[in-house]
């Protein structure tokens, strides 16, 4: 009668615990939870095919993966992007469902653009992702970048925005959405330098003639800080300009002209206006500078930079010398 018993059982479990499995193949979590939870709470002799522990398994899994796609069938497709992540995280290969997180993912990708799916969430979790979880290809995860560079921007928080465009031209700098990610990047520096409290940046002296040429500016570093030099108008540019070991920070008041001990920039640009910045790159307290130059077709401009602190240590500022 046992034999009996527990063969009528098992042949009984192996058809709930085969119609849940279709049912959580499908994430169809409240039907596969109803046949489930006959093979769970069934009473045995002995389990087997471990098929109990198998609904019991399969079920915990079901119940996880639903909320994850509950987000992306209320349209939050960021947050269900995140979510799909943390399942494969939790998961692994452990579970049949991973194959269904990747398909949908893919499936994310392939019907939606890029800045659909920027949203906040993901792009707060943008390096937290699983490498394979995105398909790597042109259409695909540099434009996702670009994208939550535009995402920050529209939020204004540009310390976020600048991080973005700085790594996408890091990691792809010869895709084709570089150059609006270099002109992105420079605008974004200009609006976070205003954000900053940048102080007024005046032009620089016009110095001579380029024979009808670009114009063609010249900035000497006579700092003890590295330097950033950010134009933003007709091109975007971010030039680097090394600290000056041998010059020193003034206190008070500055020299009453360039020191010219420092390293130079030559920077050839396409005439037009722009908005320029000027920001050390390491000094944290010291203040960044921005203005607007008009740089015309023929001439060339020159400016110095050096530093100048008040007696108070702790409020610095960054003084151009024209």
């Amino acid at each position: 009668m046992a034999t009996v018993y527990c063969a009528a059982q098992f042949f009984r479990d192996s058809s709930d615990y085969n119609k849940g499995h279709e049912a959580y193949r499908r994430v169809d979590c409240t039907i596969a939870s109803n046949y489930f939870d006959r093979v769970i709470n069934g009473w045995r002799i002995v389990d087997f095919g471990g098929l109990a522990t198998r609904a019991q398994q399969e079920k915990s899994e079901c119940l996880a993966f639903k909320p994850v796609l509950e987000q992306e069938q209320k349209g939050n497709l960021g947050q269900a992007l995140v979510a799909y992540n943390g399942f494969l995280s939790d998961y692994k290969a452990d579970s049949e469902l991973v194959d269904a997180a990747r398909d949908r993912v893919k499936s994310l990708f392939a019907k939606n653009k890029p800045e659909k799916l920027a949203t906040k969430s993901l792009c707060d979790n943008l390096k937290r992702l699983q490498p394979d979880l995105i398909p790597e290809s042109e259409t695909t995860l540099p434009p996702l970048h670009f994208a939550c560079g535009e995402t920050y921007t529209n939020l204004k928080d540009y310390n976020k925005a600048a991080v973005i465009y700085e790594s996408f031209l890091d990691t792809y700098p010869d895709h084709a959405l570089a150059p609006q990610a270099k002109t992105a990047w420079a605008k974004t520096l200009v609006a976070q330098a205003k954000q900053e409290g940048a102080g007024n940046l005046p032009a620089p002296q016009r110095t001579g003639s380029t024979g009808g040429g670009p114009p063609v500016v010249t900035i000497r570093n006579d700092s003890p800080e590295p330097m950033r030099i950010v134009f933003s108008g007709p091109e975007g540019r971010i030039e680097e300009l090394e600290a000056c070991p041998t010059c020193q920070k003034y206190v008070g008041q500055g020299p009453k002209s360039c020191p010219n001990q420092g390293p130079v920039g030559n920077y050839t640009l396409k005439a037009g206006e722009y908005d320029v910045v000027v920001k050390s790159r390491g000094d944290k307290l010291v203040r960044p500078f921005k203005g607007t130059w008009s740089m015309n077709t023929g001439w060339t401009y020159t400016n110095c930079f050096y530093i100048v602190t008040r007696p108070n240590p702790e409020e610095q500022k960054s003084h151009p010398d024209r």
